[in-house]
């Protein structure tokens, strides 16, 4: 039965996913900030269910929080900035599958199927249906 008792200021391990792992930056009444690898995750502290320290050592404090499922936190990450004529944009991140040998295997055989001849003599998936149409989408 001792599944069924919970301590006051927590939730059940159904209600919350993973601990987040980082460093305690700031702390207040309204807000948790939290940094990981990435950047820095910000809660509002009423979405905080558990904050457990493990260590502090030289003025940083690693913790584990718990997270209410359905939290709404703001992410910041940190990027270098470059002055350029045109407007700030972020550049959208490469495709995981890009220069993958197993894409390139599978859009072959899904080209062979298709009866599209490899067009020789060009880098990535290039075909050429047999009556001249173009198809430049595959790669």
């Amino acid at each position: 039965m001792t599944d069924a008792v919970h301590h006051p200021a927590t939730a059940s391990p159904r209600d919350r996913g993973p601990a987040l792992r980082g460093l305690l930056v700031a702390e207040s009444e309204r807000d948790i900030s939290v940094r990981v690898e990435g950047g820095t995750w910000t809660f509002d502290r009423r979405d905080v269910l558990r904050l457990i320290e493990d260590r502090a050592e030289a003025g940083a404090r690693e913790v584990r929080v718990d997270i209410r499922p359905g939290a709404t936190a703001d992410f910041t990450r940190r990027m270098r900035v470059e002055l350029v004529e045109r407007p700030i944009t972020l550049a959208t991140d490469p495709s995981e599958a890009l220069g993958d040998e197993l894409l390139t295997q599978a859009t072959r055989r899904w080209a062979t199927t298709l009866r599209i001849a490899e067009r020789g003599g060009v880098s990535g998936a290039t075909f050429t249906f047999r009556d001249g149409i173009n198809c430049d989408s595959l790669d």
